[in-house]
C-alpha cells in the first residue's frame, strides 16, 4: 500500500494512503530515518519503507 507524508508534527507524521485517501497519524519512529514531507512510502508487512 503506497502513501505520502503530508505533514510532520513533533513525534508524529501524517500520511495519506493513495488507494483510499485516508489520512493516518503514524509515530515518526516507525518511519525510515530522514523521512520528510512529500516522501512516498510503501506500507507492507506492518513496515514502512521508501517507495
Amino acid at each position: 500500500m503506497l502513501c505520502t507524508v503530508i505533514d510532520i508534527r513533533g513525534d508524529y507524521a501524517y500520511v495519506r494512503y493513495a488507494d483510499t485517501g485516508v489520512v493516518s497519524e503514524v509515530a515518526i519512529a516507525l518511519l525510515p530515518f530522514g523521512v520528510d514531507v512529500g516522501d512516498r512510502l510503501k506500507f507492507e508487512n506492518y513496515e514502512f519503507t521508501q517507495a
